[in-house]
C-alpha cells in the first residue's frame, strides 16, 4: 500500500445557497469571525462603507460588498485550496524497492478547507504486476490434523513454487497452534498427560501449546518445508481450538512474524475444528479481556494465554485493518458454515474449502491470492469528527458509483479511479492525513 498525504483537509466548492443573496445579511453576524462561519460563499469587509457608512451589513457576499464600495483591500474573503505536492507516474511493475512502486497516485496534497467548504480530488490506483507476497502459514496442530502436516510436508516446495509465479519476491513463515495450556482445555490428569497429551490413547506426541512462530517470514523459501518437517503433532481436550489467540499475535507481532510494510499480506489459517472467541475462557476463571498486543516470549511461544481472554471479531477486525493483513481461512467442509459467518463480521477475509488432508491447499492460497489482488479499497486514517469524507468510485466499466471507496474484478495491471473523494469541513481543521489502497 502507498501513502497518499493530504496534510490539510479538503472539499468540493459550495454553489448551492450562493442565489440567496440574504444567505450573508439574514444572520445579523457583527464579527469577521461569525460572518465567515455562516457560509463558505460570505465575505467580510472590515471598513465602514456605503452612504454615511450605515445601514449596510459588512457581512454579505463579496461581489455585493465590492458593489457597495468596500475596497478589495479590506475584503476578507479566505477560500478552499488544494495542491498537488508530489504525482509520480503509476509503475508497471514491482521492480527494484519497495519505496520505487507506484500504485497509487498523485502521492501527496496539501489542502486548505474553509469552514463549511468542500474540495473535490481524484486518486488513480493501480494494481502492479510482481508485487511482493508475504504468506504466513498458520496451522492447527490437534491430533486430529495428523494427516494435514504429513501431506504439507510434502507440499511445501509446490506452494513456494506456485506462489513463486505470482512474484518473485516471496517470503514464506509458518506457525502453530493448539489451544490454552489450562483446564478444561488441556489434558491435566494423570501427570503424564501435561507432557505427553496422547498417553490416554497410547502415543506420542509434543506438550501443549497456545501458539508458537515456527519460521519467521524469510525469503528462504525451503526452510519452510525444512522447519514444517520437525514439527509433532499435539492433542488438546475440548473440540473448539485456540486459532484466534493465535491469528491476533500473528497479526501483531509484526517484527517477530517479519511482514514487510510494502507487500501483500496472506495469513493462510488452516484447521478442522470451530475456534474460542472471546469470553469462552471465562470457563476456566480467565476474565481479562484480550488486549490486542504482542506477547510472544523468547522461545517464540504466546506467554499470555492463561491470562488473557480469546480476542473478539471487533479486536479482530480492528487490528488486521491497521496492520493491512488478508486472512484466507482454509477449513475442512464440516466447519464451513461457521467460518463464512466469521468472514462476513471481519472484512477482508475468504474461506476455502480444505480437503481431508489439506492435498488442495496450494489451490486455495492462489484462490485466495487472485481474489484479494482482483480488489481495491481506499481507507483514510486519522481523520477528526469534524471532517466528512464521501467517495465515487470510477472502476473497470467507466461508470461512477457514487458512496463506494472500492473497485472489484480487477486483473494485473488494471489501473481504477477508486475515488472521487470529497473532504467537507465542519471546522477548519489541517492534516497530515493518510490514504491507503488496500
Amino acid at each position: 500500500s502507498t501513502p497518499f498525504l493530504p496534510p490539510a483537509p479538503l472539499l468540493a466548492s459550495c454553489s448551492v445557497l450562493i442565489g440567496y443573496s440574504n444567505i450573508c445579511t439574514s444572520r445579523g453576524v457583527t464579527t469577521c469571525q461569525q460572518c465567515l462561519a455562516v457560509h463558505p460563499s460570505c465575505a467580510w469587509c472590515s471598513q465602514e462603507f456605503g452612504k454615511g457608512a450605515s445601514g449596510k451589513s459588512r457581512c454579505d457576499l463579496k461581489e455585493n460588498l465590492l458593489k457597495e464600495g468596500c475596497s478589495a483591500a479590506s475584503l476578507e474573503f479566505p477560500s478552499s485550496t488544494i495542491t498537488i505536492q508530489q504525482d509520480v507516474p503509476l509503475s508497471d511493475k514491482a521492480s527494484g524497492t519497495a519505496k520505487d512502486v507506484t500504485q497509487i497516485k498523485p502521492q501527496k496534497l496539501h489542502m486548505t478547507l474553509r469552514l463549511g467548504d468542500a474540495k473535490r480530488f481524484t486518486v488513480s490506483v493501480k494494481q502492479v504486476e510482481d508485487y511482493p507476497v508475504d504468506l504466513y502459514y498458520l496451522m492447527d496442530l490437534s491430533y486430529s490434523m495428523n494427516d494435514d502436516l504429513a501431506r504439507l510436508v510434502t507440499l511445501g516446495n509446490d506452494l513456494a513454487a506456485a506462489m513463486g509465479k505470482k512474484t518473485s519476491n516471496l517470503h514464506m513463515g509458518f506457525g502453530a497452534f493448539v489451544d490454552k495450556t489450562m483446564s478444561p482445555y488441556m489434558y491435566t490428569f494423570p501427570s503424564q498427560a501435561v507432557s505427553n497429551p496422547c498417553y490416554g490413547i497410547s502415543a506420542q506426541c509434543q506438550a501443549q501449546f497456545s501458539f508458537k512462530n515456527v519460521l519467521s517470514l524469510t525469503d528462504k523459501v525451503s526452510r519452510f518445508t525444512e522447519e514444517v518437517r520437525k514439527q509433532q503433532i499435539s492433542r488438546n481436550r475440548d473440540a473448539p481450538e485456540g486459532g484466534f489467540d493465535a491469528v491476533m499475535q500473528a497479526v501483531v507481532c509484526k517484527d517477530k512474524i517479519g511482514w514487510r510494510p510494502d507487500a501483500s499480506h496472506l495469513l493462510v489459517f488452516t484447521t478442522d475444528a470451530k475456534t474460542h472467541i472471546a469470553l469462552d475462557a471465562r470457563i476456566a476463571g480467565v476474565v481479562q479481556p484480550n488486549d490486542g498486543e504482542c506477547h510472544l516470549d523468547s522461545d517464540n511461544l504466546y506467554n499470555k494465554s492463561t491470562v488473557l481472554d480469546y480476542p473478539s471479531l471487533g479486536l479482530l477486525t480492528e487490528k488486521m485493518t491497521t496492520n493491512n493483513i488478508n486472512l484466507v481461512f482454509a477449513v475442512t467442509n464440516e466447519v464451513i458454515p461457521i467460518y463464512n459467518e466469521y468472514s462476513k463480521l471481519i472484512p477482508g477475509t475468504t474461506v476455502g474449502t480444505l480437503s481431508g488432508d489439506s492435498g488442495n491447499v496450494i489451490q486455495l492460497i492462489e484462490q485466495a491470492y487472485a481474489k484479494i489482488r482482483s480488489k481495491v479499497e481506499l481507507e483514510l486514517l486519522n481523520v477528526p469528527e469534524e471532517l466528512n469524507l464521501s467517495f465515487n468510485a470510477t472502476c473497470l466499466n467507466g461508470e461512477v458509483i457514487p458512496g463506494i471507496k472500492s473497485c472489484s474484478g480487477l486483473k494485473i495491471g488494471d489501473t481504477v479511479s477508486n475515488g472521487s473523494g470529497i473532504f467537507n469541513s465542519i471546522l477548519g481543521f489541517s492534516g497530515p492525513y493518510l490514504l491507503l489502497a488496500k
